[in-house]
């Protein structure tokens, strides 16, 4: 369980136990406290989460003038 002040090593959704906060972290990311216990060792769960696929939507190379 990673706490707070470590390096994330992993993209993904994490929850604080004690208070049931949840923080989207990334990859390299350092995990903060708790964001009700600021001072107090935060140990970050991760939560369950689904990733949806999305379309990619790209710019027109040319557009028209309305």
């Amino acid at each position: 369980m990673p706490r707070n002040g470590e390096v994330n090593q992993k993209f993904g959704v994490y929850k604080c136990p004690c208070c049931g906060a949840e923080i989207v972290i990334t990859a390299g990311a350092t995990f903060p406290y708790c964001p009700n216990r600021p001072r107090l060792t935060t140990a970050w769960t991760p939560a369950d989460f689904e990733m949806i696929p999305t379309k990619e939507i790209r710019k027109k190379a040319e557009s028209n003038p309305a």
